[in-house]
């Protein structure tokens, strides 16, 4: 698979979002596009195959390590 090297149109409004910060706007446009386009889903292959993400650690962290509120 080629890599990705842009984030789709459908992330567009996670740029609306209030809630993240410029960084974690970048990580979740990350990943969704990743879970669009990636044919393998798990955050290493999403990290590989797109070339703007910042590293593997940094999108898990994102996921795993972010205070979550559910509002």
């Amino acid at each position: 698979m080629l890599p990705l090297t842009s984030f789709l149109s459908c992330t567009a409004p996670i740029d609306e979002l209030e809630c993240f910060s410029t960084r974690q706007k970048y990580h979740a446009k990350t990943y969704v596009t990743g879970l669009v386009a990636a044919s393998n889903k798990t955050v290493d292959g999403i990290s590989t195959h797109m070339l703007p993400a910042k590293s593997e650690r940094a999108l898990n962290k994102f996921l795993t390590e972010y205070d979550w509120d559910e509002d």
